[in-house]
């Protein structure tokens, strides 16, 4: 892994250049760029052997690099950053400015925030700009790979400038001023990167590392998950640290890594300005700066009309501004344009949920787990949605089949499917079904929906209920008149189109009730005052008598 430089070429020409999951835009020269590329297939390479921390997105990894200082700074969230890393939701970036040109450690640093993004640790801003620096070292030792070399620049401003307390040091934000403003920052760069390569490669404390991460992420102050990991305060911790640098002998890490060389060379291809438009405008979008990416697509549109990938551009900024119709219309006209992308579906999903298009819903949902396969979220969401819709056979194929289901959302899915085999006759399938429901229900609101399902249950297997397997279910919508209760039963009487209906009424927890209208509804023996409703019903019991079915839903 040669050090890379790229020539100064603000003046050139902006190419593509690109290799499996790996995407950089430059106006280096190709031979650079196809430089830069390999190493970082060798650094990805390496932690997908070797890091603690392995998890990569699904989505590629963009690589930007500006050779002027002016125009990263359009982009760039800090004014004294060298290089960043943003994502989005279909992408990572690493976004380069020209101080990273002769600097491939900063490169590394970088990737190291895309690690420990996707991996889902919560890290304090020290740890994780300390640990990224720790790995901006690394270096090819034969066929393995080396760690924790010394940082020049860090070592100058540990000798130098004045330390941070250990309070202050690790609790700093990515909103503090030591955090953004360049007369402070340095030293807490500093100081971050000796903390984190004490911790991590230190014979004292290395064994422990990892409880040590654990205990941040669960929330713990550092200064406690010291003292659970290392059985040490903060105070002594620092204090280790001071010693641990005037020493100027410290200990590095050797992975036995087997480097080996990229399986396919990076492809070189032009890019027209309407691309490199596309791109810059994304990177506008994902930076945050959804005013600026706006008027950037919204020119992008006008120049090609009916592009698929910048109508959905601008429907995930319409979302940003929680604009529900204009990102629906967005998003529709992507779909005219050919967009599949699964987490779009699952939005329009969800704003369609939202003005109670349900079919549409169930629609949106269908498509993204075809596009997706595995979307767990898309599929939970479609499986109650197929409930809703009366779908229960559907519903219980979608729920099933979900092979990993987190949690929190563990209630909803076995409450759903005991639900739904209730629906479809099979009693013995819906306990089973709710008793693991009831395990993983947590919350007084799952228990009480545990609870209500099992009345649910109860109530639909007693005979007056008598839910049948496979049975076909009618439905009519008229005006409830009132209750007859008689020592033969109690029917809902209901005019339909001028007649008087009468349906089998159960008891009152065997009846789903869904007041959509705004209605009221008293099931109380007698006339009420009339009201609107929707009855689903069953067919009766037996062909003999006057009963138009059972009920087994009222919508009011």
């Amino acid at each position: 892994m040669a050090l890379v430089a790229w020539p100064a070429a603000a003046a050139g020409e902006w190419i593509r250049m690109s290799a499996p999951g790996l995407e950089l835009y430059t106006k280096a020269g190709p031979k650079q760029a196809r430089d830069l590329l390999l190493r970082l297939e060798e650094v990805r390479s390496f932690f997908l052997k070797a890091s603690p921390v392995r998890q990569l997105s699904d989505g590629a990894l963009r690589i930007v690099e500006f050779p002027d200082r002016d125009e990263f700074l359009k982009y760039s969230p800090k004014q004294i950053a060298a290089a960043y890393f943003t994502n989005g939701p279909d992408r990572d970036y690493i976004v380069l400015g020209p101080e990273a040109q002769n600097n491939f450690g900063i490169v590394v640093h970088e990737y190291m925030h895309l690690i420990v993004k996707h991996s889902g640790l919560r890290l304090p801003v020290w740890l994780n700009e300390g640990w990224a620096d720790v790995y901006s070292t690394l270096r090819p030792q034969g066929k393995d790979t080396a760690v924790g070399d010394l940082i020049p620049g860090r070592m100058e401003s540990l000798t130098k400038d004045e330390w941070l307390d250990f309070n202050t040091l690790t609790t700093v934000t990515t909103s503090s001023p030591i955090y953004n403003e360049g007369a402070r920052a340095g030293i807490f760069y500093a100081e971050s990167w000796a903390l984190a390569h004490m911790l991590y490669l230190a014979p004292d404390y290395q064994a422990n590392f990892a409880k040590f991460v654990y205990e941040l992420h669960a929330g713990r102050t550092t200064g406690e998950a010291c003292q659970t990991a290392f059985g040490r305060s903060g105070e002594q911790v620092f204090a280790d640290l001071q010693n641990y640098f005037r020493r100027k002998k410290i200990l590095g890490r050797v992975y036995e890594t087997r480097n080996e060389k990229a399986q396919e060379e990076p492809r070189e291809s032009a890019i027209s300005e309407f691309d490199k438009g596309l791109v810059l405008a994304d990177l506008l979008a994902v930076d945050g700066k959804a005013e600026e990416a706006k008027i950037e697509f919204e020119r992008l549109d006008r120049e090609k009309p009916g592009r698929a990938d910048v109508l959905r551009a601008l429907g995930d900024l319409a979302k940003v501004r929680r604009d529900d119709d204009a990102t629906r219309a967005y998003y529709e006209k992507a779909f005219d344009a050919g967009e599949q992308n699964a987490a779009m579906c699952f939005d329009v999903a969800v704003l369609e949920q939202r003005k109670g298009q349900l079919a549409r819903a169930v629609t949106m949902l269908e498509r993204a787990v075809k596009v997706k396969p595995g979307y767990t979220e898309a599929a939970v969401l479609l499986g109650l949605t197929q409930m809703d819709v009366r779908n229960f056979e559907g519903a219980i194929t979608t729920l099933l089949a979900i092979s990993e289901i987190r949690p929190e959302a563990a209630p909803a899915v076995f409450c759903g499917l005991a639900v739904s085999y209730v629906q479809t006759g099979n009693f013995e399938a819906a306990r089973e079904h709710l008793a693991t429901c009831r395990k993983w229900s947590k919350t007084d609101d799952q228990l009480k929906r545990a609870g209500q399902v099992s009345a649910f249950i109860e109530a639909r297997a007693k005979p007056e209920a008598a839910v049948r397997k496979g049975e076909k279910r009618g439905g009519i919508t008229g005006t409830a008149l009132g209750v007859d209760c008689t020592a033969t039963g109690t029917r809902l009487r209901v005019q339909v189109s001028g007649k008087v209906a009468s349906f089998d009424l159960p008891m009152s927890a065997a009846v789903e009730l869904t007041p959509a209208h705004g209605g009221q509804l008293k099931l109380q023996c007698g006339p009420m005052a009339p009201v609107r409703v929707g009855v689903e019903f069953a067919p009766p019991l037996t062909a003999i008598g006057t009963s138009s079915g059972i009920v087994r839903r009222l919508e009011f």
